[in-house]
């Protein structure tokens, strides 16, 4: 696997996490009420699933080096309107295109890991691109806060551009096409509706959701906690730090074995049935230090969900139709954001208990994982 591909994968997620810390506040000091601003952020989650939609059809029609090509481009062009946007309303529009310009990418870098690792050890390859993703989740909101704390929001944007323009270079220079002509033109002979109610990767589709409706749930309700326990701000970071790191310390060590010994479906309901424990001990623990402990065992939860789902797409989707089925597999990510932070914003309005509910509606959708294999194995057995 080219070393350089996993650096393209830090690249495309850097953009996302780079915004965290600022975005909200850019907004607001072009004159964007709160409210306003948390719609400035939340089209970008929304247009982001249109874009892997579209990414994930045309890289399979296209190419994923050509869709990674065009995606970075576009993300430059819109990175470097922000340096000069004049007013809420552009902001808005310019969200709309980055979200969808950043969907792009995803689906293509995904699918050319899968094209690109051996059948045996594509487990493995999924998790180094855990190890990327989490490297961006690191180091991407102290990089922008520390820069637009010392220069201005809009150096954080003019960076990008150049980290992007570097990453053009990478793709150019050292990534090499997956895809062949032949799958590339039988791109149309499996369309969104039969990958979507292909049972052997509902089971992806399911994982990934149910997985981001913890993160969303975790968005949001871990600042209430921290508060509950009297800590300062910082410690939110710090403890969604502690998952991170702990998800990394799986993915990039010999750990990382697990993904080539046990199946999939194994690890991806192991994983399920841990962070559902995890969020429903987040609301029973009563100290910071246990906090810190079952931020240790989401962690772990997630490390052995992410690779395992991915693993599940490059298996049970062919070259010809892997872009499509990623396009889909991340539009369920960002619809589990959203669902995972508005839900918890429910029970904590009227039952003061998001992460009971979320933890148990977590687990319950793990019954639809195992419904969703049992039919996958009868399907196998019929073909």
């Amino acid at each position: 696997m080219n070393k350089f591909l996993y650096i393209v994968i830090v690249i495309c997620f850097l953009d996302l996490f780079v915004q965290l810390p600022i975005i909200t506040p850019f907004a607001m000091s072009l004159g964007a009420s709160e409210y306003t601003a948390g719609v400035i952020v939340a089209v970008y989650s929304l247009f982001n699933m249109v874009g892997n939609v579209f990414g994930g059809y045309f890289s399979d029609k296209l190419g994923r080096k050509n869709m990674l090509l065009l995606g970075m481009g576009i993300q430059i062009i819109i990175l470097l309107t922000y340096t000069v946007v004049p007013s809420v309303a552009l902001l808005m529009v310019i969200r709309v295109i980055h979200g969808f310009s950043s969907g792009l990418l995803t689906p293509a870098a995904f699918s050319l890991v899968a094209d690109l690792s051996r059948k045996k050890t594509i487990g493995r390859s999924m998790a180094f691109t855990g190890v990327s993703i989490g490297t961006a989740a690191v180091a991407g909101p102290a990089l922008g806060g520390i820069i637009s704390a010392n220069a201005g929001y809009q150096m954080v944007y003019l960076i990008m551009a150049a980290i992007f323009v570097v990453g053009i270079a990478l793709i150019l220079f050292t990534v090499r096409e997956s895809t062949t002509r032949e799958s590339r033109g039988g791109h149309y002979e499996t369309n969104y509706w039969q990958l979507m109610k292909r049972p052997s990767l509902i089971v992806a589709y399911i994982s990934a959701f149910t997985l981001m409706v913890s993160n969303g749930s975790l968005a949001f309700g871990l600042p209430l906690k921290t508060q509950a326990l009297g800590l300062a701000d910082a410690s939110t970071g710090a403890m969604l730090s502690v998952f991170g790191i702990t998800a990394i310390i799986v993915f990039g060590t010999p750990l990382n074995r697990i993904y080539t010994k046990f199946s999939s479906v194994t690890l991806v309901s192991a994983g399920i049935f841990t962070i559902g424990i995890s969020m429903i001990l987040l609301h029973l623990v009563p100290n910071t230090a246990l906090v810190y402990l079952t931020m240790v065992l989401y962690g772990a939860g997630f490390s052995f969900i992410f690779p395992s789902m991915n693993k599940i797409i490059g298996q049970n989707a062919g070259m010809s139709e892997r872009g499509k089925a990623n396009g889909i597999f991340y539009s369920y990510f960002s619809l589990g954001s959203v669902a995972g932070s508005y839900l918890s914003g429910i029970f904590a309005t009227y039952f003061e208990m998001p992460f009971i509910f979320i933890g148990i509606i977590i687990i319950l959708l793990l019954s639809l994982v195992y419904t969703a294999h049992k039919k996958s194995e009868a399907t196998a057995e019929v073909m």
